[in-house]
């Protein structure tokens, strides 16, 4: 049945719009396929959007989390504090014990044990790992999910190209879409399975169609005054988001129909349920999907200046079946390959602790978690000290990440885009492969 979507029309980023789509499965497979429901067409479209371009899921720990307690324990050396080592899928490489499930996926994972920054303040920190530039008080850097966002632009598709699933701890230190402007920001979710209040519409399509002509009226007057840019963006907001609000895509952010099990088996709790989320929309054709972990209880996150010893199981707990069940459902449903899932935080904690198992910022030997989209898999790449100190084997710099997902993605990294301010801006600045990765 599925062979007579082959020939569905897409843009260069596998992407039709809804109208385009049904319009072409009218004409293409005849009336009697079409009892086919929204959704049996729009995973069948999926596959076709799978083989055209990768997406990628982000998966932010925010907060920074220790490597001790998560995949780089040092057994033996005083650093460590009580996590004992337990094996992994890959022989030879341990885990932190508090993550059973991941360990049993090592295989679908390339571990960077040695990412080196020179930034160990939370703000500045976040903003060169999100957007692969050092902060610049002269230039508002795009976060990377708008970078892409940009790239597979499509105004015919009714989802978002970027989609951001919880909210960091600080806000603050958010990022933003910086001088790529509204039009390349995220579609922002609290929580997996809620939509935000104002993302339905209460009145009717008529209606709602009606106000919007007004709407694009009093827009042409404010143009006519002199303020055309502004009312052209304005204008395509409204267009995007009537179209988002009508479409039945919307359905892919409701988690009520998948599987008690397989909701059970990603975690009950918000991070579980947003990797799950994730999952659903990359299968819908969403291209950047951010999924941010700060656990369920305070707001310290993975920013473990204090408890560390009883914060981090605790925080591992909600994180380790959440990643391992996303990469062997992306695996079962045949979506890895076309899917990059990255697992990271800005830096990590220092090897010094306090008797609490607090431990402050660090940036020499933080960690970053590769899976699908084409990487070898079943690796570590670099090392630290036997204590956890220093980088000992292969340094790897916040702008060869970068290099790496352009490369991931399809993207070149010399690239240059103009900012409002008519100044080009290359997507990374300097940086190299992480050819291990391939």
């Amino acid at each position: 049945m599925l062979r007579s979507f082959a020939n569905i029309q897409t843009d260069r980023h596998g992407i039709t719009s809804r109208r385009g789509f049904l319009g072409q499965m009218a004409a293409g497979i005849g009336a009697g396929a079409m009892t086919l429901s929204w959704r049996d067409m729009l995973l069948a479209k999926a596959k076709e959007i799978q083989k055209n371009g990768k997406s990628m899921i982000l998966l932010w720990m925010d907060g920074g989390p220790s490597q001790f307690e998560t995949f780089n324990p040092k057994i033996g050396s005083a650093n460590q504090g009580p996590a004992t080592a337990i094996k992994t899928k890959l022989p030879g490489v341990e885990f932190a014990e508090y993550w059973p499930k991941t360990a049993e996926v090592m295989d679908k994972i390339a571990l960077i044990r040695s990412m080196q920054s020179t930034e160990r303040d939370h703000f500045r920190a976040i903003k060169l790992v999100r957007t692969g530039y050092p902060i610049k008080p002269t230039i508002n850097y795009p976060t990377w999910g708008s970078v892409v966002a940009r790239d597979r632009y499509n105004p015919d598709f009714d989802l978002p190209a970027f989609v951001r699933i919880g909210k960091p701890r600080i806000k603050t230190r958010d990022v933003n879409s910086g001088v790529l402007g509204p039009r390349y920001e995220s579609f922002k979710i609290d929580e997996a399975g809620t939509l935000p209040e104002d993302v339905l519409p209460r009145v009717s399509p008529e209606v709602l169609a009606r106000r919007l002509s007004l709407a694009s009226e009093l827009d042409q007057q404010f143009a006519a005054a002199g303020s055309a840019k502004a009312a052209l963006e304005q204008q395509e907001i409204y267009k995007r988001t009537s179209r988002f609000v009508l479409s039945p895509l919307l359905k892919s952010f409701k988690l009520d129909n998948e599987p008690e099990k397989l909701r059970d088996a990603y975690g009950r709790n918000y991070f579980g349920q947003a990797c799950l989320l994730a999952r659903r929309l990359v299968e819908t054709g969403v291209s950047f999907i951010e999924v941010i972990n700060g656990g369920s209880f305070g707001d310290q996150g993975w920013d473990t200046h204090k408890r560390g010893f009883k914060e981090n199981p605790l925080l591992a707990g909600e994180t380790d079946s959440a990643y391992a069940t996303l990469l062997n459902d992306l695996a079962d449903r045949g979506m890895l390959e076309k899917t990059v899932v990255v697992w990271m935080g800005e830096f990590c904690r220092t090897p010094k602790f306090d008797a609490d198992g607090g431990r402050d910022h660090y940036s020499d030997g933080w960690l970053c978690g590769f899976s699908g989209g084409g990487v070898k898999t079943g690796q570590v790449i670099g090392a630290t000290d036997k204590d956890g100190v220093k980088v000992s084997d292969r340094p790897v710099g916040v702008q060869d990440l970068f290099v790496t997902f352009c490369h991931l993605l399809g993207m070149n990294p010399h690239d240059e885009y103009i900012t409002d301010q008519q100044q080009p801006l290359k997507l990374v600045e300097g940086g190299k492969l992480i050819t291990e990765l391939f």
